[in-house]
């Protein structure tokens, strides 16, 4: 049986504890990582057991090796939103069962008191969006970022659009280090930030 677990945002305090059980009963934990490095706090699990890769082709020649073992897949956020599920669904032929986390987008309109059940949720992470499209056609917008979509190029694209909005950029969500600027796209284009950042656009 394989496992694909959502860790939530990052930090130990929102990984769920269905989660944990199913952790410490694999026989191996495999993941990138980033995803890997967040179970540190995982005294019970020998570091034999993660298996950490570098690209998601790695995990299904894994799985196929070790067809008989119990393997957790590990991804950072919700696996299913933007996540690694699709990749292993389509390229993988075994039974696969999913445990949900929390979306990083999620932390923040929590952290930033946000509802999102009228919002556009999407990403740019290694993605092409309408991006500008989708700003004017919704009141509230969320974003993942990357490192060329960053919350500065994003916010440069809404001036040159003559956009008014408020943009809410939320990086190292959850961890101790984590960040939350709010301002107008003037002010944000003119900040650098993390390389997965999430942001809320509200028109």
């Amino acid at each position: 049986m394989v496992k694909i677990l959502g860790l939530g945002p990052g930090h130990e305090d929102y990984i769920i504890p269905k989660v944990i059980k199913e952790l410490e009963k694999s026989d191996y934990i495999v993941g990138f990582e980033r995803a890997i490095s967040s179970l540190k706090f995982l005294n019970s699990i020998n570091d034999e057991r993660f298996k950490r890769v570098k690209v998601l082709k790695e995990i299904i020649e894994f799985l196929k090796e070790n067809k008989e073992k119990r393997i957790s897949i590990v991804a950072s956020g919700d696996p299913t939103f933007y996540g690694i599920t699709n990749y292993i669904c389509k390229n993988y032929e075994g039974e696969v069962s999913i445990v949900p986390g929390i979306s990083s987008f999620q932390y923040l309109t929590c952290r930033v008191n946000k509802t999102w059940n009228d919002a556009f949720v999407g990403s740019m992470h290694g993605r092409e969006e309408n991006f500008i499209e989708v700003v004017k056609e919704n009141k509230l917008s969320i974003w993942l970022t990357d490192k060329k979509n960053t919350p500065s190029q994003l916010s440069k694209r809404l001036i040159e659009n003559s956009i008014e909005c408020t943009i809410y950029v939320g990086e190292n969500l959850s961890y101790e280090d984590e960040n939350i600027t709010i301002g107008n796209p003037k002010e944000i284009c003119e900040k650098d930030y993390g390389d997965l950042s999430v942001i809320i656009i509200e028109r």
